[in-house]
């Protein structure tokens, strides 16, 4: 065991073991992640919403309500 222990530390601290197991993870996190992605669904197109038109019914009862008034006058 007191052999053994030598040998790993240098196998671990090896640059090229090191930059292998970097590459090996980022490709397997890449490889997740393209499994696991779903395209989301596209978002409803808002349509502007114009401004309300003034009610049809209210003027004409102003103005029957102006005729009446002169009309009541004579």
């Amino acid at each position: 065991m007191n052999q053994l222990m030598p040998i790993i530390k240098g196998v671990l601290t090896n640059k090229m073991v090191i930059i292998c197991a970097i590459i090996v993870f980022g490709y397997i996190d890449f490889v997740w992640f393209v499994a696991r992605y779903h395209k989301k669904p596209p978002a409803p197109k808002r349509r502007p919403v114009a401004a309300p038109a003034p009610a049809p019914a209210a003027e004409a009862a102003s103005a029957d309500g102006a005729e009446n008034a002169d009309a009541g006058g004579e």
